[in-house]
């Protein structure tokens, strides 16, 4: 059911990149890369594949005298890093908050192992994440304690299965209009592990629908050790021409450092909050302006860090 509604979005947008298959051997670095502030691309040979992903360096990367945290974002099914980061504003909050963005690209329609994802085996999403995480950390000073990952839509899914498969990678994770019960994790069945996690989801989602994502949820906070309650908390209603509103339910019982969140857009549907809709009304519902998910997101997942 999720992949047949994902796909049916899909043929809303435009393609990103076409795909290409080649024999597996280690990534190698394109060269040309600077390491001031703004934008960078990255070119990474990865599976016999060559891959993309735009670094985003905040002002504050010229002054900082440590290294700073990365958020690894990545784009639902059809979207480019540059239409994430223009329906999002992905980049200029990064600037405002002082952390590295980093946004690959998928390789074909969206991201491997999830609906609507590339099924060559030689593509190797999950590897991709892992040599592109090598290379901000050994390029970009990035901190390798405080790489945090999130996604939309197809990607929101694909995050799952990072938080599945590299919980020793990331320090904490956040989907956004991408979640449902063991999407994306590599187990079977699928199993997912304690760690952060945050979900944000429209209740009137028709391309992922909300029971799935409160499932997934529910999925994490029973991996993390949490109890199956949840404090439930209505945020402040912003916009009030919106006709959505915003309700967290928290689960309690969490042991530290595993919280599980789910943020309830009520009202709303496959979108990202306080973005600049491209597909709204009938396609894709009601937007919402009350929560800024970029500051939801970077609230939660910035509180965490990986230990040795």
């Amino acid at each position: 059911m999720v992949a047949a509604a994902v796909l049916a979005v899909a043929a809303c947008l435009t393609p990103a990149s076409a795909s290409a298959d080649g024999p597996t051997r280690p990534g190698r670095v394109g060269a040309g890369a600077g390491v001031g502030p703004g934008e960078h691309l990255i070119r990474l040979r990865h599976a016999g594949v060559d891959r993309h992903a735009v670094v985003h360096l905040p002002a504050a990367a010229a002054l900082a005298g440590s290294s700073l945290p990365a958020l690894f974002h990545f784009p639902g099914m059809f979207e480019t890093p540059e239409i994430a980061n223009a329906s999002a504003g992905l980049a200029a909050f990064a600037d405002r908050a002082g952390y590295l963005l980093v946004i690959p690209e998928h390789e074909g329609i969206g991201w491997q192992g999830v609906p609507g994802g590339q099924d060559a085996p030689s593509v190797d999403d999950p590897g991709f994440v892992r040599a592109l995480t090598d290379l901000v950390v050994a390029r970009y000073g990035a901190d390798p304690s405080r790489l945090y990952a999130s996604g939309m839509s197809n990607g929101g899914l694909f995050t799952q299965g990072l938080a599945c498969r590299y919980p020793d990678r990331f320090a904490a994770f956040a989907t956004v209009a991408g979640s449902a019960p063991g999407v994306g994790c590599p187990s079977r069945p699928p199993v997912p592990v304690p760690v952060p996690m945050l979900v944000i989801h429209g209740r009137e989602d028709k391309v992922i629908n909300y029971g799935q994502a409160e499932a997934g949820a529910r999925g994490w906070a029973d991996a993390a050790g949490c109890a199956q309650t949840t404090l439930d908390t209505p945020l402040p209603d912003r916009d009030r021409a919106d006709g959505t509103t915003v309700v967290r339910h928290e689960f309690t019982g969490c042991p530290p450092g595993t919280p599980v969140i789910l943020d309830e857009i009520v009202g709303g549907g496959h979108l990202w909050p306080g973005g600049d809709p491209l597909l709204p009304g009938q396609i894709l519902g009601r937007g919402n302006g009350d929560l800024d998910a970029n500051e939801a997101i970077w609230a939660f997942v910035s509180r965490f860090r990986l230990h040795p």
